[in-house]
């Protein structure tokens, strides 16, 4: 397998090439399948066809890939307006392209098409998607993939979303699209694939919930507040002519399905909401992020040190254009990972496409993803060696140690928050949750309970004659007999699933999920003896208490449920005489 990839900014270099290209070809033992793969500036559009000719001319079977991109990448370098051509010869692989119109075939549809050919191939080992559209229909052509087996490596890129105007585009060497995507798949008992990524990004300020969508693009609330509210409150980025230059290096982080992900907004609309090229949904916990340049680079070096392992004979690059618009002239410092490991050669992207250790193909942004390759074992070919960790510009490495002192400040915030949080749901004096958290957490399990139908039961509990023990005794016994009882509902209660709480004063109230009405009656009888045996008086005097049990019914609410446990407690405690449990 060989990898050749050039810079070039006419045909005639191009023509003088692909002479190079075809006197390596001949030097192999066999030439098993070429595959060309075209990047070009928005400005070289019109030279296309005579690319493709040219290639055509020598190489008459190779497959042509390609798009018309926003940053052609060629040997860890950026291009200046400029056309990447990337030569890759397969000795025992072949390579498979095709396109799909999603004007003329609904995204589900081209999925299913797509994935009966890779289930018919035994030896696929990757996939390459490259796509071009303004909001392109993606998810449904995705979700069909990734039914596909797991050993497929996916990765690819959204070339344009729009952003390009006319000139988007995604070609094959026998099909043009405006609005679809074009595919190259990978296939070989003897190819190896290694995919990695890095990201760099980290959290910034308070979670926001996604309210409000309209369709799957178009952010219209978080919190109940339109996204420009939050850019304009947090980090001063009105909806001006500049509002995408300057937004896209702070995009919204979440995980989904244990991936972390990351938005970054492609316009801003009059009434505040925001168009993105990839997914959000309601529901989701969004933060703001910024990117930290001496992470980014880490994270590059980290990923070469892994593909150096692996020894690779042609990488595949794809990164998101707000990497190169955070990194600026140290661009290439993180592009240069690439360079002495093996020919590499890529493109800048809006979204960047992965495969998950679920199996999901996602979008993601803010992305650098590389897919290493070689044909064969790896054994006694050279070792590659890892450069140095590259040194940021002056004023990079000034953001670097900003960054530091933010991502500190922040961590330093999210404790001080954590304990306040704490403080807010807890009952000081106890340590158990107070009246408003067990109010809360009545509403959610109760809600869960009827989605699941699973039973719930409820103790509330009240500490008998405790006016007489204070007054007796004095208010400090008096408390710490409410400690007491405390420990005991904790200690005998489950962790992370049972909520005991003080209700106020002497009264206590307990939440059992998934407990039935018999189960729960056991426990309160287990709970009233040890307070008998263990929250004990100065002079060795026995403290009672009356306990009201209910399983919650299919109608309750949060109120009726109170209502019913009061009920009978009134009962345990001046009916039957203290000291008693009574269950409705």
């Amino acid at each position: 397998m060989k990898q050749i990839p050039y810079a070039i900014h006419t045909i005639k270099e191009l023509q003088a090439c692909v002479e190079e290209v075809r006197e390596t070809s001949r030097q192999l033992k066999h030439l098993s399948g070429v595959l060309v793969s075209v990047f070009m500036d928005p400005t070289k559009k019109a030279m296309l066809e005579e690319i493709q000719k040219a290639i055509q001319a020598v190489f008459p079977e190779a497959q042509v890939i390609g798009s018309v991109s926003s940053g052609e990448i060629v040997n860890g370098q950026l291009l200046d307006q400029g056309v990447a051509v990337n030569f890759t010869l397969f000795e025992e692989s072949t390579v498979r392209v095709f396109a799909y119109d999603f004007g003329a075939k609904k995204s589900s549809s081209a999925g299913r098409e797509l994935l009966s050919i890779l289930q018919a191939d035994r030896d696929a080992a990757a996939v390459e998607i490259i796509s071009s559209g303004f909001h392109l229909d993606i998810n449904p052509f995705f979700k069909q993939l990734s039914a596909a087996r797991r050993k497929i490596f996916f990765f690819g890129g959204l070339a344009d979303d729009g952003s390009l105007g006319k000139n988007g585009l995604v070609f094959t060497h026998s099909a043009q699209l405006h609005h679809g995507v074009v595919v190259a798949v990978f296939s070989g008992k003897t190819l190896h694939v290694q995919g990695s990524s890095s990201f760099g990004w980290k959290p910034l300020g308070r979670t926001m919930t996604v309210t409000k969508m309209e369709g799957d693009y178009c952010l219209q609330e978080l919190d109940g507040r339109s996204p420009l509210e939050v850019f304009e409150r947090y980090l001063a980025i009105r909806n001006t002519d500049d509002f995408l230059v300057e937004a896209l290096t702070f995009p919204f982080y979440f995980e989904r399905h244990g991936t972390i992900l990351a938005r970054h907004p492609r316009r801003c609309r009059d009434d505040g909401s925001m168009m993105f090229g990839a997914d959000l949904h309601v529901g989701e916990q969004l933060r703001l992020a910024y990117g930290d340049p001496g992470d980014i680079i880490d994270n590059a070096m980290a990923l070469q040190e892994k593909m150096a392992s692996f020894k690779p004979e042609a990488i595949f690059v794809v990164s998101c254009v707000a990497r190169w618009m955070l990194l600026g002239s140290d661009t290439e410092k993180e592009l240069a990972i690439c360079k002495h490991l093996a020919p590499s050669a890529g493109f800048y992207a809006y979204g960047e496409f992965m495969r998950n250790s679920s199996g999901e193909i996602m979008v993601s942004n803010m992305t650098l993803v590389t897919i290493a390759m070689r044909e064969g074992l790896c054994m006694g070919r050279q070792s590659n060696v890892v450069p140095p960790r590259p040194k940021l510009k002056g004023h990079r490495s000034l953001m670097a140690r900003l960054v530091h002192f933010i991502e500190t400040t922040t961590k330093e915030l999210e404790e001080s928050n954590r304990q306040l949080t704490h403080l807010a749901q807890i009952d000081r004096l106890t340590g158990l949750f107070n009246r408003g958290e067990t109010e809360a957490n009545l509403k959610k399990l109760l809600q869960q309970t009827r989605e699941y139908q699973e039973p719930l039961s409820v103790l509330m509990m009240d500490v008998d004659d405790f006016k007489i023990i204070n007054d007796t005794y004095g208010h400090a016994v008096g408390d710490d007999t409410l400690k007491s009882i405390a420990r005991i509902l904790h200690n005998n209660t489950r962790r992370g699933t049972d909520f005991p709480g003080r209700w106020g004063g002497d009264e206590f109230f307990v939440i059992l999920p998934g407990t039935t009405n018999d189960r729960a009656r056991e426990i309160a009888q287990r709970i009233g003896q040890l307070i008998n045996e263990q929250a004990l008086l100065p002079d060795g005097a026995v403290v009672t208490t009356s306990i009201g049990v209910v399983t919650a019914a299919t109608n309750d609410t949060p109120d009726s449920l109170f209502k019913r446990a009061d009920s009978a407690l009134y009962e345990a405690k001046l009916i039957r005489g203290k000291n008693n449990v009574v269950v409705h």
